[in-house]
């Protein structure tokens, strides 16, 4: 009467990849961002701050944004289409962020 056809077809390709970078590798990236945002946010210009945000609390706002990135990288690493363009946008956010807490580190011991 009626033909049921099994239809094998994944909604992604490489699960298991997706599943670390979604879980493992987003979590990585956004700990690594969050000492790096420290160096630009928030923004100071000729000693006037954009943000109410004094020098000691520098870190509130990154810190606050913990969650949101995480959740952003996690989201992305599912729904790209290729599985290389996640992990290129998060190793290029890890390797920026990193140099910027790096550069940072250096000046206070200079």
């Amino acid at each position: 009467m009626f033909k049921v056809s099994k239809n094998n077809k994944s909604t992604f390709k490489a699960i298991k990849r997706r599943h670390f970078l979604a879980c493992v590798v987003a979590l990585i990236t956004a700990v690594i961002i969050i000492p790096g945002m420290t160096t630009y946010l928030p923004f100071h210009m000729n000693e006037q701050i954009f943000l109410p945000f004094h020098m000691n609390e520098q870190i509130l706002l990154p810190i606050m944004l913990f969650p949101i990135i995480w959740v952003g990288l996690f989201m992305y690493a599912y729904l790209a289409e290729h599985v290389w363009q996640p992990f290129a946008v998060m190793l290029l956010l890890s390797i920026s962020h990193g140099l910027l807490s790096l550069l940072a580190l250096m000046q206070g011991k200079a």
